[in-house]
């Protein structure tokens, strides 16, 4: 559910506002689900790259009790602008960065310097400057010394629900590169990214310093870092191992 920021209130007893990592929001309904069997409460979702939701909260444009991040970066701009206690933030799941392509294409898999082939014509990643997923890959690319090769085939886009919707109907020379847990019933995984090419996928989730004194926050910031929350996570394709 995507929110116009004006338009949401600081949270009341009962209601939660999450600024949540666009890769988190699906399952982050399905953990509510959960929460809810015994908490009355409604839930708000803000869905946006890490970098906008940080900026948003920063700027005073977005309100939110608890902020999840796709990566440290924008948790710690997030502490650094006063607006988390850096004590607070915990980092319960993970994530694998995939190459794919649709279901359709005539590959079937393709090896991590197939993409400076002419396999391959268009890259689909995400903006590095503001979703985490973009910035691992370009951090991959370089790190393998593909960057200057490819970059003239890469393409970026917001998040990495539009990434998946292009790449589900692009040619068929053309890859994504996003998250497991992004991957669509459209889609085709080619090859798995090693994660020595890049710094790790780690999520940070942390309570707002606006919440703080509001037990429902409290309540289900402790929540999400439950055992059951986590087999919600694992189910969908997080990785739930300790940092």
């Amino acid at each position: 559910m995507f929110i116009a920021s004006a338009l949401v209130p600081h949270a009341q007893a009962g209601e939660l506002t999450l600024a949540l990592a666009n890769s988190t929001c699906d399952t982050m309904k399905k953990a509510e689900d959960l929460y809810r069997a015994n908490h009355p409460v409604q839930f708000t979702h803000i869905c946006k790259s890490s970098g906008l939701l940080a900026k948003g909260l920063q700027g005073g444009a977005l309100k939110a009790d608890i902020f999840v991040s796709a990566d440290r970066e924008w948790m710690d701009f997030a502490v650094t602008n006063g607006l988390i206690a850096s004590d607070r933030v915990v980092s319960p799941w993970g994530n694998v960065l995939v190459v794919a392509a649709p279901k359709t294409s005539p590959l079937q898999r393709l090896d991590w310097q197939d993409l400076a082939s002419d396999k391959v014509t268009t890259i689909l990643i995400g903006d590095p400057s503001n979703a985490p997923f973009g910035r691992h890959t370009k951090e991959a690319l370089e790190a393998s010394g593909l960057w200057d090769r490819v970059k003239d085939k890469v393409q970026t886009r917001k998040n990495m629900e539009l990434l998946a919707d292009s790449l589900a109907t692009s040619s068929s020379g053309t890859v994504g590169i996003l998250f497991k847990t992004g991957l669509t019933d459209q889609l085709r995984q080619l090859h798995t990214v090693k994660k020595s090419l890049h710094s790790p996928v780690r999520y940070h989730i942390a309570p707002l310093k606006t919440a703080a004194g509001n037990a429902e926050v409290a309540a289900f910031f402790k929540f999400l870092q439950s055992k059951a929350v986590k087999g919600v996570f694992e189910a969908d394709g997080f990785d739930v191992s300790a940092p």
